[in-house]
């Protein structure tokens, strides 16, 4: 992705924006949808067709990938499909094992 294109993110990673705001860090409920569903402000957000999942799931068990990793997976195959070299993520040890081609990065 070049520095002068919108950011973007699968669908499903409203999901688990959510989940970690409520659940890790204990953010309340109404507070936590707000926020989670504002990033659409500021990102393009896709759903994630079954043939990501498909291809995911195979590219999980070529890696060795078991459990949650696989939506690490799911977030690097749409990266690909989208043509992104590099990732953004708050775990980056995660996407070292899902995606070793791209360069992740930490905000």
């Amino acid at each position: 992705m070049e520095e002068s294109e919108a950011p973007f993110t699968d669908a499903h990673a409203l999901a688990e924006t959510f989940a970690t705001l409520t659940g890790f860090y204990k953010v309340p409920v109404v507070a936590a949808a707000e926020l989670t569903l504002s990033l659409k402000s500021s990102l393009l957000v896709e759903p994630l067709p079954l043939a990501d999942y498909e291809q995911a799931i195979g590219e999980a068990q070529r890696r060795g990938v078991m459990g949650g990793g696989i939506y690490d997976s799911l977030h690097a195959t749409f990266a690909r499909r989208k043509g992104a070299k590099r990732v953004v993520t708050r775990n980056p040890s995660h996407f070292a094992h899902t995606a070793p081609d791209l360069e992740i990065l930490t905000p």
